[in-house]
């Protein structure tokens, strides 16, 4: 009889729990997603405008690096490797793959020290040059701070060569259907494409 009981006591039990999940469940899916200023105010948190812009400046820094070295090393292979300019698709794909590539190797450790300035990993109160340092020496040396650099590069490679034959097949057509001039030089792409 006892053990009847005791037995009855876990199946209700296990019921009762399993209505608690399915009720969490439901309330997970009904409610949707609270703006990160109220869910601060909730968990007692002070919100600030000025917490959006953490790490703007190392951001910026990254971003002008970036730009800056990617089009210089496009304009300077526009102008002293044309021929491979001149093959469809596999000349745009290859130059604004390698070059967005290297462009971003340039960049990496500012790109690693945005991402630890964002997650506000580590003490706060370091600068970005004071991070740099620490990272080079807690983690064994320069290469600590090209984390991650394979998968990057891999993403970068193949996003930016997709992007510039895309760009230059819109240029093409665009020329095609007279909403573009047709270029003068021999300096763009889409001149190199056959517009």
């Amino acid at each position: 009889m006892m053990l009847q009981t005791k037995y009855e006591e876990q199946k209700k039990k296990k019921k009762n729990e399993k209505t608690k999940v399915k009720k969490k469940k439901k309330l997970l899916f009904s409610v949707p997603p609270p703006s990160i200023s109220p869910l601060l105010r909730q968990v007692g948190k002070p919100w600030a405008l000025r917490k959006c812009y953490t790490g703007f400046r190392v951001t910026w820094m990254r971003t002008t690096g970036l730009v800056l070295s990617y089009f210089t090393m496009i304009d300077s292979g526009r102008r002293h490797f044309p021929e491979q300019f001149n093959r469809p698709l596999l000349g745009p794909f290859l130059a604004s793959g390698i070059a967005a590539t290297v462009s971003w190797w340039i960049v990496w450790p500012l790109e690693y020290m945005k991402s630890q300035v964002q997650a506000r990993y580590g003490d706060r109160s370091l600068s970005v040059r004071q991070r740099l340092r620490l990272a080079v020496q807690q983690g064994g040396g320069v290469l600590a701070l090209y984390r991650g650099i394979g998968p990057g590069s891999l993403r970068s490679f193949l996003a930016n060569g997709v992007s510039m034959v895309v760009m230059v097949n819109a240029q093409r057509k665009l020329t095609e259907w007279g909403l573009r001039d047709t270029p003068r030089s021999n300096n763009s792409c889409g001149e190199e494409m056959g517009t």
